[in-house]
């Protein structure tokens, strides 16, 4: 009789352990600090990057990639979402789901992809650079003044608003 006690001890042990590795799986990739350098793999993981001056590679699959701060050099390969926000930080993405970018003088590369609905791209603030492949149907909007958007690709749906905005084809 002792066999049949311990089956469900034992199940419950691996359906605790197993929910205990998902909720690590699901963690958010904290990398605070002043210049750093670190190659860290996402496993789907959402990553959130802030202080000054950080090198950051980030591969595989993100869940969603947070920038806060300045100076900021981030590489990745996909992500569900980009956010960058802060000063002079520059990020290089293959592929993006969503984009938002606010604050001052940040530059961002990448493919903008989507799901079942179009990609959302927001732009906020000031003196951005944006390059910008449109590789899915996408809604975008830029606001604030003196950013500079250049895109190829399928053609955005775009609102566009503030002073001083350049918005141009790439060929």
């Amino acid at each position: 009789m002792t066999p049949l006690f311990l089956a469900p001890a034992l199940l419950a042990g691996l359906l605790a352990s197993a929910s205990a590795s998902a909720a690590a799986q699901a963690a958010v990739i904290e990398l605070d600090g002043i210049g750093l350098s670190r190659d860290v793999p996402c496993n789907g993981q959402a990553v959130n990057i802030s202080g000054n001056g950080n090198r950051i590679q980030l591969t595989g699959d993100c869940g969603a990639v947070e920038v806060y701060g300045s100076d900021h050099q981030v590489s990745l390969q996909r992500a569900a979402a980009l956010t960058v926000s802060g000063a002079e930080n520059s990020v290089q993405a293959e592929a993006v789901g969503s984009l938002s970018v606010d604050t001052n003088r940040n530059r961002v590369r990448t493919a903008i992809v989507a799901g079942a609905e179009p990609a959302v791209v927001e732009v906020s603030g000031a003196e951005h650079e944006l390059e910008l492949r449109f590789d899915a149907p996408a809604q975008v909007s830029v606001e604030g003044a003196d950013n500079q958007l250049l895109w190829q690709g399928q053609e955005p749906h775009f609102a566009v608003g503030g002073v001083d905005q350049r918005i141009e084809r790439k060929p």
